[in-house]
């Protein structure tokens, strides 16, 4: 015991290892709470906002619903001017019960991501001080996770719900530490269960899914340690808090899961409508699009060797990025020495996740792995862009990294131990950096694949001749040698050269501590400098002030500025005049990757990574024909008014009627209305025959026939006399008025959609057909008769009151806990 404490002392003493450690506390946290101001500082301090492209695609996506919600005060929960209307489960939720962040949106305000950057760092800081992490070496660790060069890069995008899923992760771990370690079981239930509701409120499914692989590991690595020590029955108690804390965060945030699910049974995320195998999920080519090279894993600690972001700079594998998953310098050096030199078994639980995620996210650069992991893991097919595998890479392999700084003081207290230790890691990180500073040029090829013969396509259709031609072969390879590489070089070369100095620096300052030349406090504040350095500088690239707006402007009035006179001509000429709007087909942008027209009027595009399967097939398989370029029958049924397009159209049934600035707009004379009725009904049994029977070499013409996918006996007649007539047209309710002589089919221009949309004929309950592979299609008897369709899912009734009921129970938990503290502080 006596030496153990002679070996502690020997180690340098500073003023900054002897401040107390509350004040080691309040300055790591107040070095947490700045760092963002930094990287951000031209939100917080200069009126400046991200109104990315993914923020505009949402708000014209969500503009039906807003506008709806504005209108009645009522969440539709259906959104009628996207994709010729789907539910808006993955577009605008109605507003959960009220949390912790509700609180922070609110106060985060035009100054967002400040907010939930500190909810990151402060979490991740807890969840190394639980660990009796040295606060310093806390801060650290906070710095490596919340500064990953990937959150920059997803918030300028305006993918905020997965920065924000991100943000409560290490609250979560925090939660699940205390259960599986902590006597205070109360607040350990309490703390995951927020920590778990709040992680599942920010509602991206993708990263939840990415870390239950991490907590899933890592309650398998305790219960082999309960199972060594003879403690299974505490275990299992714990088990048993950790498993309740779990479905309360489940329950509280149900009204968004219930919902969710039940839309991605019938989304492209379930797979195509007209496949007849498979495991119902993503093709494995789309779900493996943007894997991460192997080569390009490198990356993580040397940012700029492959190019940085898209453009011409960029050579990676991928089609194009928006930049690295860049880990660190100083983390990776600090995580080898984790690695090799800490003493405790866990580093195995970090190090074996970090690298199992590293493996998903080269997809399909790792084929026979990956393959496996997408056909038999459960959900795996469900989520696309391997790459995104890397945040929770990059999170474990920032744990290993402070478990390396609190080695370091493990072999400087030890006299038994030596400098031998570091050897190894100090020699890999190095070595890297040597290499690569000096034979960069040497090791790497910087040619995109498939470079070389794009360029030489380009050039062989510019002068009408062969690609294999020896002057477009040499005029391409000068353009490559003299134009493309030079600056691929020297972006290598420069980072390289970065890396080697940022190791050598921290590999000096470490050297120098376990030397018992540098003192235990200057060590974790120069390692913090050099990490926030490392970090924020490569960040930085990432927070591009050039395309920030003003706080003054709103994503509404960035639309409107792209509004283009053909749209101000729709829109004045959209109504048909019987209640409801026409829809447009805006072929003069990518129609199904742009959300813009869809905020002026309904279209049959839009913007939406979780499109209904159906749908989908209609546009992969019936929507555009070969021979003519549309298939007129599917525009005629899906009620499609106007066609925005840059060229004349070259066949007949279609009048130009607005032409300028190369703008034009042509008029579908056949257009159908919203509700008809037709002369007969041909059923099939199955999603492929509807489509057979509806391209265009089969004639299929939906004003006279429809198609049903039944098994019931559906039929109609003729008769001339019939009328329908639109009462109500809501994206939630329609109410229409019939009139005929005979049985008839009503074919409604609405997207079937299994869940929650109910039909009544007099208010008698009648069955919805699901009509023409896409629409719906209703029997109505002869007579005068009331149609109603009306949209309420059992998944918005009772998932709202059961999250509500969730919530009022983990509050309810809260409030005990702080009435118990006080109670406590009182009787001390």
């Amino acid at each position: 015991m006596s030496s153990n404490k002679e070996q502690t002392h020997s180690l340098k003493e500073d003023f900054i290892s002897k401040l107390s450690a509350n004040k080691k506390h309040w300055i790591s946290l107040a070095v947490l709470f700045i760092l963002p101001l930094l990287l951000y500082s031209a939100i917080f301090f200069g009126g400046k906002q991200f109104l990315g492209n993914d923020v505009l695609q949402w708000r014209a996506g969500a503009e039906s619903v807003i506008e709806h919600v504005d209108t009645y005060g009522e969440h539709p929960l259906w959104a009628s001017n996207m994709f010729s209307g789907m539910p808006s489960t993955v577009i605008h939720n109605p507003p959960p019960p009220p949390s912790i962040d509700s609180f922070f949106k609110w106060i985060g305000g035009q100054t967002h991501p400040l907010a939930f950057f500190w909810i990151l760092l402060s979490g991740a800081y807890v969840f190394f001080v639980v660990q009796k992490v040295r606060p310093f070496s806390a801060a650290i660790g906070a710095i490596l996770m919340g500064f990953t060069t990937y959150l920059p890069i997803v918030i300028e995008a305006g993918h905020y719900a997965k920065f924000m899923a991100f943000a409560f992760i290490p609250w979560m771990f925090v939660g699940y530490y205390l259960i599986s370690r902590s006597q205070k079981k109360l607040l350990a239930f309490f703390t995951f269960a927020l920590a778990v509701t709040l992680q599942l409120r920010a509602n991206h499914p993708q990263i939840t899914y990415y870390f239950l692989y991490l907590l899933g590991f890592w309650w398998m690595y305790d219960s082999w340690l309960a199972y060594k020590k003879d403690e299974l029955w505490d275990w299992a108690q714990r088990t048993g808090i950790a498993f309740g804390a779990g479905v309360l965060g489940i329950i509280c945030s149900i009204d968004l899961y219930w919902r969710l699910y039940e839309y991605s049974q019938y989304s492209t995320r379930a797979g195509s409508t007209l496949e007849t195998s498979g495991s119902g999920g993503l093709t494995l080519e789309y779900a493996f699009s943007w894997s991460q090279g192997v080569g390009e894993l490198l990356t993580l600690i040397i940012p700029g060797l492959y190019g940085g972001s898209s453009g011409e700079a960029y050579w990676g594998p991928k089609s194009f990025t928006s930049g690295p998953h860049y880990f660190g310098a100083i983390a990776f050096i600090l995580a080898l020495i984790g690695l090799f030199a800490y003493r405790k078994k866990i580093k195995y639980l970090f190090f074996g996740v970090g690298s199992l995620t590293l493996m998903f996210s080269l997809g399909h650069n790792l084929p026979a792995f990956n393959e496996f992991a997408f056909n038999y893991i459960p959900y795996f097919d469900k989520f696309r862009v391997p790459e995104t595998w890397l945040i929770a890479t990059v999170f474990c392999f920032a744990v290993l990294a402070v478990y390396g700084i609190e080695a370091l003081f493990d072999i400087a207290k030890d006299k038994q131990k030596s400098i031998k230790e570091l050897y190894t890691p100090l020699g890999i990180a190095i070595g890297l950096g040597v290499i690569f500073a000096f034979g960069s040029n040497a090791l790497l090829s910087f040619e995109k694949p498939g470079e070389f013969k794009q360029y030489a396509q380009q050039v062989a259709q510019q002068n009408n001749v062969s690609p294999d031609n020896p002057q477009v072969q040499q005029r391409v390879q000068n353009f490559i040698n003299t134009r493309l590489k030079p600056d691929r070089k020297d972006m290598a070369s420069s980072d390289s050269i970065r890396y080697l100095i940022l190791a050598l620096l921290a590999g000096g300052l470490i050297v120098g501590f376990v030397k018992r030349k540098v003192s235990k406090g200057y060590l974790l504040i120069g390692l913090l400098v050099l990490a926030a350095y490392d970090m924020l500088s490569v960040d930085s690239r990432y927070v591009n002030e050039d395309q920030m707006a003003s706080d003054a402007l709103e994503a509404e009035q960035m639309i409107q500025q792209q509004q283009t006179p053909a749209d101000k001509f729709i829109m004045q000429n959209i109504n048909s005049g019987d209640g409801y709007p026409y829809r447009a087909f805006a072929l003069d942008r990518n129609p199904f990757n742009n959300a813009i027209p869809s905020y002026f009027y309904p279209t049959l595009g839009g913007y939406s990574g979780a499109k209904l399967a159906h749908y989908q097939d209609l546009i992969d398989h019936l929507l555009m024909d070969n021979q003519t370029g549309f298939n007129h029958a599917v525009l005629d049924m899906l009620n499609t008014k106007y066609i925005t397009i840059q060229q004349q159209l070259p066949f007949g049934g279609y009048t130009e009627v607005f032409s300028k600035n190369n703008q034009r707009v042509y008029r579908n004379n056949d257009v159908l209305p919203k509700a008809f009725f037709v002369d007969s009904v041909a059923t099939v049994d199955s999603p492929q025959q509807a489509v057979d029977r509806m391209k265009p070499s089969a004639n299929f013409n939906p004003s006279a026939t429809a198609i049903v996918e039944t098994d019931d006996a559906v039929s109609s007649s003729a008769d001339t006399a019939a009328q329908v007539t639109i009462e109500n047209y809501k994206p939630n309710e329609i109410t229409l008025s019939t009139r005929s002589e005979k049985e008839q089919f009503l074919v409604l221009s609405e997207i079937y959609y299994l869940v929650g949309w109910e039909a009544t004929i007099d208010e008698e309950p009648t069955e919805i057909y699901k009509t023409n592979f896409v629409l719906r299609g209703l029997e109505v008897p002869a007579g005068e008769h009331t149609v109603q369709l009306t949209f309420e899912p059992t998944s918005n009734i009772w998932g709202g009151r059961i999250a509500w009921a969730g919530h009022i129970a983990l509050y309810f938990l809260g409030i005990t806990i702080v009435v118990k503290s006080f109670r406590k502080q009182d009787q001390e």
